[in-house]
């Protein structure tokens, strides 16, 4: 189930991160993107919350210090996500965002202790190889602005993990509410004191539905790893299901026409990801009852 979950999560990231680039491309600042789309998300993570176990088991603050914590580190992953949207083409920020995966993995392994395997190994290998295919950068091709896209992915991974490890402090829905909520607090006053900008009503869609799809997307992710239960690196893997969804919009919505390269990277990463499953399925009906 926690494979499903996070294919789901990533699927709703991918059309946050689409909808985000769109709002760039209608004029949207980064401050006013924050601020304007979080009434829909904070009314959006309530609704969810009163219909899956009530508001109070969700939102009420058990640990705020380790609420605060994922506070700071959404905001630094959404300003390094964001600001890579803007300044990078969506394809390529979408291809080196699902280097969070690698970096997942590797903190499961270096900082958590888990089992690196070798069937894990291959699947790591595969995507990294269908990666280097869909974005065929060269040694001259690659911008220092795509460093921001790196940066993004491996803070990622890092809020990913902390929820996972944290699964006792607060659900899912509790972390991405109190997270939201302490990125306005900081967002807000930036946008009054240095921006004020108020999109027009065609961005004003885009940045609803980046905010929608974004939400469903963050609380599907955190769900699945706090489902994961000792296998964090290998539920992330499954984050890679961004990979083709990204090929897919870029090729319908900004005309980026992926090579034979780029269409084998994606065959390659959606074969390796949907072996990860399948391989835990076997292992469970081996095992003995």
């Amino acid at each position: 189930m926690a494979y499903v979950v996070m294919a789901l999560g990533a699927t709703g990231l991918t059309l946050g991160d689409f909808f985000i680039k769109k709002s760039s491309l209608a004029g949207v600042s980064l401050p006013a993107l924050m601020v304007f789309s979080w009434p829909f998300t904070v009314a959006a993570l309530l609704v969810l919350a009163h219909l899956k176990g009530g508001i109070r088991h969700h939102l009420y603050p058990h640990a705020p210090g380790r609420l605060l914590i994922r506070a700071v580190l959404l905001l630094v992953m959404a300003t390094l996500n964001i600001t890579s949207l803007m300044m990078n083409p969506y394809a390529q920020h979408a291809m080196l965002f699902q280097l969070s995966p690698v970096f997942a993995l590797l903190i499961s392994v270096l900082v958590l202790g888990e089992r690196l395997s070798a069937h894990v190994i291959v699947v790591l290998v595969t995507c990294l190889a269908g990666t280097w295919l869909i974005l065929d950068p060269g040694f001259q091709g690659i911008s220092a602005t795509l460093l921001i896209a790196v940066a993004a992915a491996l803070s990622n991974a890092v809020t990913n993990t902390f929820v996972a490890v944290n699964r006792t402090a607060a659900t899912p829905l509790g972390f991405t509410f109190w997270a939201v909520n302490g990125v306005s607090l900081v967002i807000v006053p930036w946008w009054l004191l240095a921006d004020r900008s108020v999109p027009a009503l065609n961005a004003q869609m885009f940045i609803q539905l980046s905010a929608g799809f974004a939400v469903l997307g963050i609380i599907l992710a955190s769900l699945a790893m706090q489902l994961a239960r000792g296998n964090i690196g290998r539920i992330s893997i499954m984050l890679y299901v961004q990979m083709p969804v990204a090929l897919g919009l870029g090729w319908l919505a900004f005309g980026e026409y992926p090579p034979q390269s780029a269409i084998l990277g994606g065959i390659l990463i959606g074969l390796a990801g949907a072996s990860v499953p399948l391989m835990a399925r076997r292992h469970r009906e081996r095992a003995p009852t």
